[in-house]
């Protein structure tokens, strides 16, 4: 039987750098690895993402909706993990003003420059992501979706432009 787990995360930019979480080497998904801020949707969340989004983040940083300026959907990511389950991730960005974030046993919350957001370790959708997001042009505000494929034991990203037809 084939399980499905939904998540939302969020990057938040403030004068040029990027909220990042290196999350906890305790933690059961991606110990020690970098991301944005977020988890899993909870039921109620499931038909409106950027809910998760602002609940994760106050949870985990203490910034509040009402800090968050133009926290858009940019990215829907879907995978196929070996133990029967189906990975969507709904990555969002946004911005923010404020630099204070509280501290959470989720992992440590960083500040990272624009030109070093490649240079860390995610998990391999993320790090797929990122690698588009930041070939995209600033104005672009389309929603990309990219589907996870193997490709000689490594992953392989199809991305396609989300749009509606008539």
């Amino acid at each position: 039987m084939i399980k499905l787990r939904t998540t939302a995360s969020a990057f938040l930019r403030n004068s040029g750098n990027y909220l990042l979480l290196k999350r906890a080497l305790t933690k059961r998904l991606a110990p020690g690895l970098w991301a944005g801020v977020g988890g899993h949707m909870e039921p109620h969340e499931l038909n409106n993402p950027i809910e998760t989004c602002y609940r994760e983040i106050e949870e985990e940083t203490g910034i509040t909706k009402s800090d968050i300026h133009s926290l858009e959907l940019l990215y829907i990511t879907v995978r196929m993990k070996s133990i029967g389950e189906i990975s969507y991730n709904y990555f969002y960005f946004g911005e923010t003003t404020k630099t204070e974030a509280i501290q959470t046993d989720e992992g440590s919350l960083h500040w990272v420059l624009e030109s070093e957001l490649l240079n860390r370790e995610y998990p391999k959708t993320f790090a797929a992501m990122l690698s588009h997001y930041t070939t995209r042009h600033p104005q672009d505000r389309a929603v990309y979706v990219g589907v996870a494929g193997n490709d000689n034991n490594s992953l392989s990203m199809t991305w396609t432009l989300l749009e509606d037809f008539e």
